[in-house]
């Protein structure tokens, strides 16, 4: 049932899915999630970073109203990074994953919630480490794994083989492939 004080927050009377020691739903949000006024129920968390790429007056808007509904803005720990980090490289996301990205994932894994994204790279991440995803508008993304090939010599790698994401044999680029 919508707040009478805010018709886009949902009183936590809470629906199933990942709930919190007080029994609501926990949902992360991705930037995605505040340029639309869609209802959202339960315990809200965010990262910080997700502010900073907010743009347009309307994502800043429904992000401030979210705040004083009762959103949290919520670093992760640095083992739940490193647990999202190390997924993302099993699936082969690493490299499309910006840093918002992997401390949502985390921030997810940390507070056992509900990843809210549109983005197919974080959904298929999110999937690896068991986390539930919800999508915006997009249909939610199966789960993926992917290799990596390089553009010049044809070799395929399932992880990163150098800092500088180049084929060690040849120098060439990487590009991601389906397995």
């Amino acid at each position: 049932m919508p707040s009478p004080n805010n018709p886009d927050i949902v009183d936590p009377a809470c629906s199933a899915g990942p709930v919190s020691e007080t029994g609501c739903k926990v949902l992360v949000l991705d930037t995605s999630a505040f340029f639309l006024s869609i209802p959202l129920e339960g315990k809200l968390y965010t990262v910080p970073r997700v502010e900073s790429e907010l743009k347009d007056l309307r994502g800043k808007a429904r992000f401030s109203v979210l705040l004083d509904g009762g959103m949290e803005i919520k670093p992760p720990l640095q083992k739940s990074l490193k647990s999202a980090k190390e997924a993302a490289g099993k699936s082969g996301d690493l490299r499309v994953l910006s840093d918002t990205d992997t401390d949502l994932i985390a921030l997810a894994l940390e507070v056992k919630g509900t990843l809210v994204s549109d983005d197919f790279a974080v959904q298929n991440t999110a999937l690896a480490l068991g986390i539930p995803v919800q999508s915006i508008i997009q249909r939610e993304a199966g789960p993926r794994v992917w290799q990596l090939r390089c553009t010049g010599c044809g070799k395929y790698f399932d992880q990163i083989p150098t800092k500088a994401g180049d084929c060690p044999i040849c120098g060439s680029a990487l590009k991601r492939k389906n397995k």
